[in-house]
């Protein structure tokens, strides 16, 4: 069970043909969120809880998207609180 969601800060662009990508200037620069479907090494680390609680920590208490993570970080733990 992987967790798909997207960097709400990255705004890279897919330029056609060949799909290359143009990387925004959040991805350039921080990096895009660790395990979001910005991030190029997604479908191997999607399914990683520490890299989701690593996501979950850069977007900070109280974001939304940090508890789902976090949650789901838990679930793919095996850990049932």
């Amino acid at each position: 069970m992987g967790v798909r969601y997207r960097d709400p800060e990255c705004e890279c662009e897919v330029e056609y043909p060949g799909a290359r990508r143009l990387w925004c200037e959040h991805c350039r620069t921080d990096g895009p969120l660790p395990g979001s479907l910005a991030d190029p090494k997604w479908e191997q680390r999607h399914n990683d809880p520490a890299v989701l609680r690593e996501a979950a920590e850069r977007l900070g208490d109280g974001d939304p998207l940090a508890e789902r993570l976090l949650t789901a970080a838990r679930q793919l733990a095996g850990d049932p609180a």
